[in-house]
């Protein structure tokens, strides 16, 4: 079996140089390598699949057949990383608490142990206009969150 290891030994170099970050590896029994990779401009699919060819290039499909796939986090997807929410700073978030409580808001700061967060507090919901809402700004620690994500408006 490929150890997640080896293949992150591959990528160490190249995610470093293209300023891109490893947010999940997994490898399972049966060699399925699945990568997923960001940035904080954003990762393209010529990117991935660069990235894709370099592993490819550096294993033995002689000695273990694998299969492979490189992408980079799906919109919605909840964040994994630390480096996510500052990737996401000034977009609207949805955190679901330990305690299940879902808090939606503009993740304003991100620093070693917690998240900001500007929220409505709902006390004028009816209300468009961004003067006349209740605008309130709070702090939720990591150890209190169960996961993270954008949310995603068209």
């Amino acid at each position: 079996m490929i150890s997640p290891e080896t293949v992150k030994s591959y990528l160490k170099d190249v995610l470093r140089e293209n300023n891109f970050f490893l947010v999940e590896l997994t490898v399972s029994r049966m060699n399925r390598i699945n990568v997923v990779v960001d940035s904080m401009k954003g990762i393209t699919i010529d990117e991935c699949a660069s990235l894709s060819r370099i592993i490819e290039s550096r294993l033995d499909r002689d000695r273990e057949d694998f299969e492979l796939e490189v992408s980079s986090p799906g919109l919605g997807t909840p964040f994994i990383l630390p480096v996510q929410y500052l990737k996401n700073r000034g977009r609207q978030i949805e955190v679901l608490t330990n305690t299940g409580q879902k808090i939606t808001g503009i993740l304003l700061a991100v620093d070693d142990k917690q998240i900001e967060m500007e929220i409505d507090t709902g006390e004028n919901l009816k209300s468009k206009k961004k003067e006349e809402l209740n605008l309130k700004r709070i702090q939720i620690a990591f150890n209190e969150i169960k996961s993270s994500k954008v949310i995603i408006k068209f």
